[in-house]
């Protein structure tokens, strides 16, 4: 019991409610926590938005102060400034796209009482007739805004308007003159607002002073005013161009003066500021003498675009809270009931292992159990039973299975056994035989899980052993009605078609028309159960795997050109015409015999099931170092329906096909295992009405260019026999090879660990140990599972038997030595290793192709093309030291042939061996 479980048993039972109480204050705190620390976030970027807005308002100001300092500039370096020089340096400072919220550019000048006459008269000689200051009336003092640039629109409503006259403007143009220094003015009503919205105005001013004069106190500055270079500014369109537009996220209120009065309210960035109360932040700020107050307002639901998971937050620890109190609940009220349920659980288990016992001691397998690192093997009644063995088994006690098996077996099972590169666990199903306590063989059959350490060790097995005695003998009765089927029914078989045959073919006199049909019925059915045994035969052969391969290197398009003609004689009777497409110059390694059957299959129901007067095609198509050979036909089609079912044995689309057409059902299911035998892979494509295409891929061999070196390939002879050893040596040495002989396992391991060995003859049977010892090193400590292996040994057959995948054993050769299938078998895994030089020999006469080849036998291998286009098939598929070549061919002049060879295999050399003068 854990403490928890202790606790709730123990414990009162309201345990759960405080659990529950527990959650969700924890809850309820981390809200809190989160709630602060949001809010905090958003009041550091509230003021942190306030900031920016102040610096953005600043920093326009100051940029329009120096426009109005270098405007004043202007006028102090002249004496007079005309309104056409004005303009044009207004002009330039292009205000509205490097200035924007200036209203405009101006220049008032100081005019004396005494003055004014003059000074209004010489306005008028400019070309303002009507010009006079405004507002009217005596005054001690005038100034007259004489320049505004632009001086269109709403500026000309400025024009000769006395601003010193006005209490507002007049306190901040005396700030001015008295300080020296540019000035804003308080919240006025700008002259220029004369239509649309009135907006609140601004000022700032310049002092333009006479040049040279004394400014060292108030007095003599008022003395020395000339004027005042100055901007007005509609404040909305200001704060417009201050923000540029940004969503600032916050809303501000704009105040002359250092309170928020209404009355010096000169801007709000959003109408609900008219109704807003507290602002959450006041500043001050001081431009040029003016005092500003901004309050700052945050926009409705600013916090909320902070609050994020608050809810979640509430929701999550609210329903782990629950959770929490439920499985609290749980274990406090399902204490005693999960101990029952063990109790239950435990006594299940209980049966479920006896029934388990009863099973296997019913049943017709043994178990067994194998500790490799405690040296531990054991083994159920019946397994011992088996084995003729007492109950308990044999005394003293076994260590490993292997002590119980045949040894012609030990070697593969050990294989088997052994586990595959980084695989920690694997299984095994394998039929070996085991030896009884009387000495007889027992065959069975292993399966098991077997246990392996990282570094491929096995540490140990669990399985069953199967009693195969019984499947063994019903085996042989088989394989023996199998041999009885062949020789007992196909001779009769063979004497009644031959016989139909001669009658219906009249050898033995006309036969009468209304017998004929008669007889062609029962050669028909004669004929088809031919095939039917030799297709039934196939398949038992294929099922059982003895059925032999004879794997050479074949051109591939001369087989399909002897299918094409092998069929047809059926084609023709059933009027449908065969067409070969372009083939392919490749070649596949394969079975000549078993790949006729093949295409004679995929042709003959092409052929069947085309309407009369349709083309059967064949064509070859390369696909990833593969060549595929289709069979393409018009006929009806493969229903949808039908497709998983069409390489299954005796599986037609329509029953009724087997009547109509023909077949016993089996060739495609011959052809499909056939074919994966031989490395390759089977497949159709059809749709019901339009014809159907079937095919087969096969490897494509390549052929590497001969060996230059004029070291011959190296030979291991694994043979404890001196006179077989020394046999085998006068014949690789013949077939160009040189042969390492070894006559123990040791020596066998050390020369392949010291020197480069092209292929390996082993006999199984050494004095040191089995050749599968070797076999199996070969594959997994000397990686080199490659390496090409023909075994020769009188238990060669039964050594096939036992051995199953996983070497590249070329071939199995019992003693004598058959020397012919000995070299067939190296030439075919080496290919052309000898080293010989290989010589084409182009020439139309096979009489002269065989001298010269016999004559080169000792020095060269020669094979021959007897017209141009063997010649280029030959050319594109292999590789050539030397061509010899006739000039006069069947299908051609020679000479083109040489341009080819020059273009394609530059380097080749060429011997014109011709009868036909050459000119120089």
């Amino acid at each position: 019991m854990t403490m928890l479980e202790h606790a709730l048993a123990k414990g009162p039972r309201w345990m759960p409610l405080v659990v529950l109480l527990c959650g969700l204050l924890s809850t309820l705190g981390a809200w809190y926590a989160l709630s602060a620390i949001q809010e905090k976030a958003a009041d550091r970027e509230f003021q942190q938005l306030g900031n920016e807005v102040l610096e953005a308002i600043e920093k326009r100001m100051n940029n329009h102060r120096q426009i109005l300092l270098e405007g004043a500039a202007l006028f102090d370096a002249s004496n007079d400034v005309s309104r056409d020089e004005w303009q044009r340096y207004v002009q330039r400072l292009d205000l509205d796209s490097n200035y924007p919220g200036i209203l405009g550019l101006g220049y008032s000048q100081v005019v004396q009482a005494d003055q004014l006459q003059s000074f209004e008269e010489s306005l008028r000689k400019q070309g303002f007739a009507e010009f006079a200051i405004k507002p009217a009336g005596k005054r001690d003092l005038y100034t007259s805004i004489i320049y505004l640039e632009p001086f269109t629109g709403r500026n000309l409503a400025a024009f000769g308007f006395d601003m010193f006259s006005e209490p507002t403007r007049r306190a901040a143009m005396s700030r001015a003159v008295e300080t020296g220094l540019p000035q804003l003015s308080s919240k006025v009503m700008l002259v220029q607002e004369n239509k649309g919205p009135a907006q609140a105005g601004l000022l700032m001013y310049v002092p333009v002073y006479r040049p040279g004069a004394p400014l060292n106190s108030s007095a003599k500055r008022w003395e020395a005013i000339r004027g005042f270079v100055y901007s007005p500014y509609r404040v909305t369109d200001l704060m417009q161009a201050v923000l540029d537009g940004r969503d600032l996220q916050i809303d501000f209120a704009l105040y002359t003066g250092a309170i928020a009065s209404p009355e010096q309210k000169i801007f709000i960035s959003h109408p609900r500021l008219e109704q807003a109360d507290k602002p959450s932040r006041t500043e001050q700020l001081e431009l040029f003498g003016q005092p500003l107050t901004v309050n700052f307002y945050m926009q409705p639901g600013y916090y909320g675009r902070f609050q994020h998971g608050q809810s979640l937050l509430l929701i999550l620890g609210c329903v782990i809270s629950l959770l929490l109190f439920f499985l609290t609940q749980a274990l406090a009220n399902g204490q005693q009931r999960a101990i029952g349920l063990a109790n239950d659980m435990t006594s299940q288990l209980r049966h479920s292992e006896a029934r388990l016992q009863r099973v296997l001691q019913g049943g017709h397998d043994g178990w067994w159990d194998q500790d490799t690192e405690a040296g531990r093997y054991v083994a159920s009644t019946h397994t011992w039973q088996m084995l003729g063995y007492p109950d308990q088994g044999p005394q003293p006690p076994l260590r490993d299975l292997i002590q119980l098996v045949h040894a012609d077996d030990v070697a593969a099972l050990r294989a088997r056994l052994a586990a595959p590169e980084g695989a920690i666990e694997h299984y095994l199903n394998h039929e070996c035989r085991l030896i009884r306590q009387d000495g007889q063989p027992l065959p069975v059959l292993l399966r098991a899980l077997i246990r392996c350490s990282p570094d491929g060790r096995m540490l140990g097995a669990s399985g069953t052993a199967m009693d195969l005695t019984e499947q063994k003998r019903i085996e042989q009765l088989k394989s023996d009605f199998v041999s009885t089927v062949s020789h007992e029914l196909r001779t009769p078989l063979t004497s009644i078609s031959g016989s139909l045959g001669l009658v219906t073919g009249g050898a033995l006199g006309a036969v009468p028309d209304s017998m004929r049909p008669m007889l062609e019925i029962a050669q028909q059915n004669s004929q088809r159960l031919c095939h039917l045994i030799n297709d039934l035969l196939d398949m038992d052969k294929l099922a059982a795997g003895k059925l032999s391969f004879e794997f050479t290197n074949l051109e591939l398009g001369q087989q399909l050109n002897e299918a094409l003609l092998s069929n047809a004689s059926y084609a023709e009777q059933h009027r449908v015409q065969l067409a070969l497409d372009p083939m392919l110059p490749v070649k596949v390694r394969a079975d000549a015999l078993r790949l006729q059957q093949v295409l004679a299959n995929y042709l003959s129901n092409a052929i069947k099931f085309s309407p009369s007067g349709a083309s059967v095609r064949l064509h070859s198509t390369l696909r990833d170092g593969r060549v595929r050979v289709s069979v393409i036909d018009s006929g009806r089609g493969i229903p949808e329906h039908f497709h998983p079912h069409i390489f299954q044995k005796f599986s037609q689309a329509d029953s009724s096909d087997q009547r109509q057409k023909g077949g016993t059902g089996l060739g495609l299911a011959i052809s499909k295992e056939l074919i994966e035998r031989m490395g390759g892979l089977v497949g159709f494509d059809s749709r019901e009405g339009q014809g159907s295409t079937f095919w087969f891929e096969l490897p494509v061999l390549v052929d590497n260019h001969p060996l230059t070196d004029i070291q011959r390939p190296t030979i291991l002879v694994v043979e404890d026999e001196p006179d077989v050893a020394r046999l085998l040596q006068l014949m690789l040495e013949g077939g160009g090879y040189q042969a390492a002989l070894a006559d123990n396992l040791v020596e066998a391991r050390h020369i392949l660990a010291t020197r480069e060995v092209a292929a390996v003859t082993l006999d199984l049977r050494l004095p040191d140990g089995h050749g599968f010892e070797l076999l199996l090193e070969i594959q997994r400590v000397l990686r080199k599972k490659d390496l090409p292996v023909i075994v020769i040994s009188a238990a060669a057959e039964q050594g096939q038997l036992n051995l199953q995948g996983g070497m590249h054993i070329v071939d199995w050769l019992d003693k004598p030595i058959d020397p012919h299938r000995l070299m067939s078998g190296l030439r075919r895994a080496l290919g052309s290793a000898r080293g010989q030089p290989r010589i084409l020999h182009i020439e139309d006469d096979p009489d002269l192709r065989m001298v010269v080849a016999e004559q080169a036998r000792s020095l060269a291998a020669c094979e021959g093309a007897g017209n141009l286009m063997e010649a280029r098939q030959q050319l594109a598929s292999s590789s050539w030291d030397l061509v010899l070549l006739d000039l006069h061919l069947p299908d051609g002049d020679g000479f083109t042939l040489i341009e080819e060879i020059h273009q394609a295999h530059p380097g080749l050399p060429i011997v014109v061996l011709s009868s036909t003068e050459l000119s120089t």
